[in-house]
């Protein structure tokens, strides 16, 4: 009996053991599987954190670069967020922008009408306006709502495009036909008046149609002269010039003999001071038509006994020449606007020595078209110096001339 209760309990006691190993097991696997439940999920939660990330990159790389300025705003016109170029077109530092108001920010009430017409309309709205805090410039603005949630609060989207450049160049355009109408008009006048009196009858009369005749010749080379300058001009706006190596020296020395007999009629000295060796990539018409230009400039705004004088240098990068008078120079508020087109700083004295108004801008362009700069230093009645820098290179292929110089 004690053999028989005693493997009985051992039985029960082993029973007993058995389920608590099974218990534990079962237990065992239950902290393995919430274990693996939640690695799963941790897994899956940085997963979406990762994505979320990409996504915030994503996003801000197509604010930063969408080359427009972009800004959210809340209902109250206050911006909560603002991309780089947003703060450029504004020219606004980004503390003192995000936070405040659009007109706070801005001080534009353009901009802050437009904003007001998108809320009280919740359409999209479209305004050009001139920004005051960005020095004037021209952007063309959208604001739009936002489609929000439920619950959350109403937001809108504000795009602008920088079109100052755009107006600047269609103001150009406009003033360059006023400019060219002006210009041919006043010869084609003159031409028409002499003709129309010719016509009447003073065609008989030799000494009125003598004079006659002569001025519409000479309005004719006028309007021939604007004609060529023009075109001059146009091909150096709209083809990269073809390059080859010239020897600035040479090259001035050609100009001055050419332009000696109407340096001497006016009474003036031209001399030259380059060195030997002066060489740039250039197109020799392009370069040419630039030096006569300056130096033509200089006889005819330089009284009888005045001097031009032409020099060039190497500098560290590039080759400068100047070119120096002692004639009537340009006063200060003329300065700015030599290079215009069309733009004379004394309209009598342009007129009556033959003169386009494009000289100086011919030269401007080619200079520019070639890599280059110019520059102009000027003293009323004193002289002005003109100088063009351009850019050094070191392979070229010389032109037959050098190429014969140099051997």
């Amino acid at each position: 009996m004690d053999w028989a209760l005693g493997g009985g309990i051992v039985c029960a006691g082993a029973a007993t053991l058995y389920r608590v190993f099974a218990l534990q097991a079962a237990l065992g696997a239950a902290q393995a599987a919430r274990r693996a439940s939640e690695a799963a999920a941790e897994a899956a939660a940085h997963r979406c954190e990762q994505e979320l990330a990409a996504l915030r990159r994503e996003h801000d790389a197509l604010m930063e670069r969408c080359g427009a300025g972009v800004m959210v705003l809340n209902a109250n016109g206050v911006i909560d967020r603002a991309n780089l170029t947003a703060r450029q077109r504004l020219s606004v530092p980004t503390k003192t922008l995000v936070g405040k108001t659009l007109l706070q920010a801005t001080l534009s009430e353009d901009l802050d009408s437009l904003f007001r017409s998108a809320r009280e309309s919740w359409s999209p709205q479209q305004r050009e306006v001139r920004v005051p805090e960005s020095g004037g410039n021209t952007l063309i603005v959208s604001i739009a709502p936002l489609p929000c949630k439920m619950g959350t609060p109403d937001c809108f989207l504000l795009v602008a495009h920088d079109v100052t450049e755009l107006r600047r160049l269609e103001t150009i355009r406009r003033d360059f036909v006023a400019n060219v109408s002006h210009e041919l008009r006043t010869p084609l006048a003159s031409i028409r008046a002499m003709a129309e009196t010719l016509q009447d009858g003073a065609l008989d009369d030799p000494s009125v149609s003598s004079r006659f005749l002569g001025t519409i010749v000479t309005e004719t080379h006028r309007l021939t002269r604007i004609a060529e300058d023009l075109l001059i001009l146009s091909d150096a706006e709209s083809h990269l010039p073809e390059k080859v190596l010239v020897r600035l020296s040479d090259m001035v020395s050609d100009i001055l003999k050419r332009l000696n007999a109407q340096a001497e009629k006016a009474g003036i000295t031209v001399t030259a001071d380059l060195p030997p060796a002066l060489d740039v990539l250039a197109n020799p018409d392009q370069m040419e038509q630039v030096i006569v230009n300056l130096v033509d400039n200089a006889i005819k705004y330089t009284a009888s006994g005045g001097k031009v004088h032409v020099t060039g240098e190497r500098q560290a990068h590039g080759i400068a020449v100047h070119v120096a008078d002692t004639g009537i120079g340009i006063m200060s508020q003329d300065l700015p606007r030599i290079f215009e087109r069309f733009y004379r700083v004394d309209k009598a004295r342009s007129r009556q020595s033959g003169g386009t108004g494009l000289g100086l801008s011919i030269v401007k362009h080619i200079v520019e078209a070639h890599g280059g700069l110019i520059t102009v230093a000027s003293e009323y009645n004193r002289g002005s110096t003109f100088t063009f820098i351009l850019p050094t290179q070191e392979k070229a292929a010389p032109t037959p001339a050098v190429a014969a110089a140099k051997e």
